[in-house]
């Protein structure tokens, strides 16, 4: 798994060299974020590096400040820990086009790569507390496609995430808890996860930062084990100008809401709480 966190970070050097004389056009940065999460209970350190070259700009708005960007993602949990690479482009501004390779690393603790019989299963908490001892170490691989559509209305945005995800599991199976998305998937399967959100922005002030805030609903199939997971509720995003310590834009993030469907938790509440920013002198 080393190995494969540095060639991570070598494709992102290797990409950063790509057109790194064109400055005004083209940034580097190294986003930090630390999550937890309740229902289930977890915490999560994430760093994501890229570099960006603005390749348009143009006096519409449709067509002004298109990018692409390489780069690569990295997630440490208890459970596993996920390294990847990826490349992206915004073809128009309304849309966001990123293919993404992970390689998932599992500890054998914590319910990771813990195999099931059937996809009826349950894997709710109290189940995964008898299973202690039973996972296995190993790893996955997940290829992503992803499509964003966003617009905005004055200081209103609709924003759509797809993610399009195929997943291929090393163990016992042949279903396997995949503790991301906490759902049961089977050793080779394709997920389709879409997060819509309407989010109002107001702002501070020029010095001070913005913030984002408003109700979003999230819907998830995996087609081989069958499984629907349905989530509603309202996100909360706050950014600051200011700097501190290392980080530039120091952020929080709060997403709270309900199951409407799923294996373990239909009608519970949940919780996720982010807190992270931008790494100086890139």
């Amino acid at each position: 798994m080393y190995r494969f966190f540095l060639f991570c970070l070598l494709f992102f050097l290797l990409s950063h060299s790509i057109d790194s004389d064109a400055e005004v056009d083209a940034s580097n940065h190294l986003e930090l974020d630390l999550i937890s999460l309740y229902n289930p209970l977890g915490l999560s350190l994430s760093a994501k590096g890229f570099y960006r070259k603005v390749y348009r700009y143009d006096k519409s708005e449709i067509w002004d400040g298109l990018y692409y960007q390489t780069g690569f993602q990295i997630n440490v949990n208890p459970a596993f820990s996920r390294a990847g690479f990826h490349f992206e482009v915004m073809p128009i501004a309304v849309l966001q086009l990123r293919l993404q390779y992970d390689r998932l690393q599992f500890s054998g603790q914590h319910g990771s790569l813990l195999s099931f019989s059937s996809s009826e299963d349950l894997f709710g908490d109290n189940e995964l507390e008898n299973r202690e001892g039973d996972e296995e170490s190993g790893y996955a691989d997940r290829r992503l496609f992803q499509l964003i559509f966003r617009a905005q209305f004055a200081n209103t945005i609709i924003r759509n995430v797809t993610d399009f995800s195929f997943y291929k599991f090393q163990g016992a199976g042949p279903y396997y808890l995949e503790r991301e998305h906490e759902i049961l998937m089977a050793a080779d399967d394709d997920v389709v996860f879409n997060k819509l959100f309407l989010l109002f922005k107001t702002d501070f002030d020029d010095v001070r930062g913005s913030r984002y805030f408003g109700p979003y609903h999230e819907h998830m199939k995996v087609n081989q084990s069958g499984l629907i997971q349905e989530r509603v509720g309202l996100t909360w995003f706050q950014e600051y100008n200011a700097r501190l310590g290392i980080l530039i834009k120091p952020r929080w993030y709060l997403q709270l809401g309900s199951y409407l469907k799923d294996q373990n938790r239909e009608g519970e509440a949940y919780l996720i709480f982010g807190v992270g920013g931008d790494v100086a002198g890139l």
